[in-house]
């Protein structure tokens, strides 16, 4: 008979499906393995041991699940955000950021449904039962969480009820003037007008003679000496401004503290053409409060050319200046479905429909009954304080929040339930909504046979994507290229997996997202213009996804890996690089254990969240939050994936977990492990190996025999295991599946490999029986790294299948690039 030498010299399927172990027709067939643990499947084709882990911290609550969110400002500021019960602290580049921890209102059993957006300095967080914070980092040890306040919208429908409210004030800069005096502070023009009060009388149908010239102002100052700050106002011309009389057309508004050194506010120019009893608004930035306020002015445009009149002018005093007034309704119809105002609308927005056509907001500051609350007014101030028919209520409120967020053609926008809102182009925080192409707007999923709810959002190439429990639609402008505008969108439905309240990730080709079931992970890619399918990229491996996904984490260096926590504790990986028809899932159980073992007798440590940051050396770092039992006590830990191992020194590999590193003087003990107390550890020194050392209470480890090292890796020992499928190759009559196989040897090509630490068994007589490994050990008991091909004999029978294991059991690097089975079949 004939003997075969058929080559794997590629795994770039990785561990597949326990139901397609017979499906050797497959094309993946010959480049998959039957089980991938601690092996990530390279994009050149091999498998590599993965990097052991670097312990960076204990959580500030062991006792209670922690979840880690990156924050990256650039590839050179960037930080792993450690969320827990009612906190946040800050990590970077492997240690904690000073003292910094932020206190948040978010609960245990909240961290994994937040969602979140950042740009630059600022992260905005979202969750369906908490208003929206922003995060702020000012300073790399400065951060701060505050409340997130969207500007004027949006809001619920408007009030078609007969409830009115009405406003005790109007946010107005003066009193309603009845005099020059009275009833408080002073009026004054230049041309020392007693009728310079009727400016601010809120009557918009007078002509009061301001200067009888075409220059002059009016002025206003503050009872008592009162500084307040001013941030906008609105001019109201003569009612018979086009006929007999000149009217401003330039001016300055100015402010004072002492009537004589002024301050320039705001500054107009060729405000001409007014009509008859006109009303102007204008808005300008200020934060500085003034005793005196005034507008000098320049006339001009009417038939009189003389004398300059005008009807009203106010001045609106800044929001976060005023005192907050009443604001009472009529009855409590058509307020929180007629149970009228409730503690929770503290906060809340509110529009209201001034007696001049004008829609103001205004945000309500505490309530004093179901249909009393106090407000603070935004924009511009009311021209009186009559009843209010037409007013809006702010959409958001307790189970009515924003459930996600993303940036999309520099606008902010959130989702909650069908809908989505974004904000102004360029302005995050204003959410007024309009009819000009940047004015912020509103879009109600709507129609498409199903009403599912939205439960992400994210920014693609030409199209903000929506994710729902039904499917992804892709909202964008109308045309090709062309912006989305409150005038201009199309909504399109993609042929799409539901999708589950968990944020997708970026892949660089595409987008990876997880299911509805939490159970198998797909691939978005688009097809056109704003048109999108999805693949589902586990299907092969579908055994390792539905063990219950709990969030993604896309790395791109060195190599292109998604990495995803799974309900069991292990981490699932996957190797994505679709140009080179590279998908292979791999699975990790990092070292160490969980009080109770599993359901199979197994037992490691539990994996509980996953974020990825770009690193110092050029690598992203790929962040863990790990639970463990340590002396009987639950930790979780948070440690970092180490680069992998590549044309380095032995010494310098680092193969375990939760470890440390100690460079120095050569030393027979080295402490600080006082995290792993008690545990049994592996220690690589000066390159040398020793197994199964035990860590002192104090956190000491001490070499045997004396022994001294300048360098040392310890931590917590794993192995990686990489079973190969029922050989299929060399049938004169088809596929030899479930024939007869005799294994002589096994020739594996190896790359920078420590042999010691392989260990090969065959699959003979139903069990896994091991076999002998040759290995190359340097005279002074040190590991070599070895690089070429290493034959494995084997004593097979015929009852084997062709199946070989592999395990790396040391804490030192093993790469494997290709496996060759020498063998004969029956016929």
């Amino acid at each position: 008979m004939t003997t075969l030498y058929p080559i794997q010299d590629i795994f770039t399927r990785g561990e597949i499906s326990p139901r397609l172990h017979a499906r050797a027709s497959l094309d993946l067939y010959r480049a998959a393995l039957a089980k991938c643990e601690n092996f990530i499947t390279l994009p050149h084709g091999g498998i590599r041991k993965r990097g052991g882990t670097y312990f960076a911290g204990e959580v500030k609550i062991s006792a209670k699940t922690t979840r880690l969110i990156p924050f990256i400002f650039s590839v050179d500021q960037a930080y792993a955000l450690e969320f827990g019960d009612r906190y946040i602290r800050v990590h970077a580049y492997g240690a904690r950021v000073g003292a910094v921890e932020v206190a948040s209102p978010y609960l245990e059993a909240d961290l994994f449904e937040l969602a979140y957006v950042q740009s630059a300095d600022q992260m905005w967080i979202t969750h369906r039962d908490h208003p929206p914070k922003v995060l702020t980092r000012s300073a790399h040890t400065a951060w701060a969480l505050t409340d997130f306040e969207f500007l004027d919208g949006p809001y619920d429908p408007v009030n078609d009820t007969a409830t009115t409210l009405t406003p005790s004030d109007t946010g107005h800069l003066t009193p309603r003037m009845t005099s020059n005096t009275t009833p408080s502070g002073t009026a004054s023009t230049g041309s020392g007008s007693a009728s310079a009060w009727q400016m601010f009388d809120r009557d918009k149908t007078q002509d009061i003679e301001i200067a009888s010239g075409g220059d002059g102002y009016i002025r206003f100052r503050n009872a008592g000496g009162a500084q307040r700050v001013v941030d906008a106002y609105w001019i109201t011309t003569s009612r018979l401004a086009t006929g007999d009389y000149d009217f401003f057309t330039a001016w300055e508004l100015q402010g004072s503290n002492d009537g004589t050194n002024w301050v320039t506010l705001d500054t107009r120019t060729g405000e001409l053409g007014w009509g008859n009893g006109e009303t102007r608004f204008y808005d300008f930035t200020n934060k500085s409060a003034f005793e005196y306020h005034q507008l000098v002015f320049s006339g001009g445009g009417g038939d009189d050319a003389v004398v300059t009149v005008s009807a009203e002018l106010a001045m609106h005093i800044a929001a976060f200046d005023q005192t907050p007034f009443d604001l009472t309704a009529s009855s409590i119809i058509g307020i929180n479905n007629d149970t009228g105002f409730q503690v929770s609308d503290v906060g809340r927005s509110i529009r209201l429909l001034g007696a001049d056509g004008i829609w103001r907001w205004a945000r309500i500051t505490s309530r004093t009954s179901m249909t009393v609350v106090k407000i603070i007014l935004y924009g511009h101030a009311l021209p009186n304080t009559n009843p209010i028919t037409r007013w809006r209520l702010g959409t958001f409120v307790p189970g009515k929040y924003v459930e996600s967020g993303s940036l999309y053609e520099e606008r902010l926008a959130f989702s909650r339930k069908f809908s989505v809102y974004a904000s102004a182009t360029g302005d995050f925080d204003n959410f007024a909504l309009g009819e000009k192409d940047d004015d912020a707007l509103e879009f109600v999923q709507a129609g498409g046979g199903q009403a599912n709810d939205i439960v992400w959002i994210a920014d693609s190439d030409g199209a903000l994507l929506i994710g729902t429990g039904g499917g992804i639609r892709a909202l964008s402008g109308s045309g090709i290229d062309e912006a989305l505008t409150p005038s201009s969108f199309k909504n399109r439905r993609s042929r799409t997996f539901g999708c589950a309240r968990i944020r997708p990730v970026d892949a660089g080709q595409s987008f990876l997202y997880v299911t509805r079931s939490r159970k198998s992970i797909a691939e978005l890619t688009q097809t056109a213009q704003s048109r999108f399918a999805s693949d589902d990229v586990g299907q092969v491996s579908e055994h390792i996804p539905k063990k219950g996904v709990v969030e993604l984490a896309f790395q791109t260096d060195p190599d292109p890996l998604l990495w995803f926590p799974l309900e069991n504790g292990e981490l699932g990986g996957y190797t994505h690089q679709p140009s080179q028809e590279v998908r292979g899932m791999h699975r990790h159980r990092l070292g160490g254990s969980v009080s109770g073992a599993g359901p199979d007798g197994s037992n490691w440590a539990n994996v509980e969240s996953a974020a990825v940051t770009p690193g110092q050396d050029g690598n992203d770092d790929l962040w863990l939050i790990v639970k463990r039992s340590i002396g009987g006590v639950t930790r979780r830990y948070i440690e970092i994936k180490t680069a992998p191992f590549e044309y380095g020194a032995i010494g310098d590999a680092f193969e375990v977990d939760c470890g440390l590193t100690y460079t120095g003087l050569a030393v027979t003990t080295v402490g600080g492990a006082m995290h792993l107390a008690g545990q049994s550890v592996d220690v690589l020194a000066d390159g040398k190996i020793y197994r199964g050392l035990t860590v002192s209470g104090g956190g000491t480890v001490t070499l045997p025999g004396g022994s001294t090292a300048a360098k040392w890796q310890l931590g917590l020992p794993y192995a990686a295991g990489a079973d190969t499928l029922e050989l299929d190759v060399g049938g004169r009559d088809g596929s030899i599946i479930g024939r007869r196989k005799k294994v002589a040897k096994v020739i594996l090509s190896l790359l920078e490999t420590d042999t010691t630490g392989l260990q090969v068994q065959s699959l003979m007589r139903g069990r896994w029986e091991p076999v002998r490994m040759p290995s190359i050990v340097a005279p002074d008991g040190r590991a070599t790294l070895f690089t070429g091909n290493v034959e494995v004999p084997i004593d097979d029978s015929w009852e084997g299948q062709g199946r070989v294991r592999i395990r790396h059991i040391n804490p030192t690097p093993c790469t494997i690039r290709a496996f060759t089975p020498v063998f004969d079949a029956e016929p």
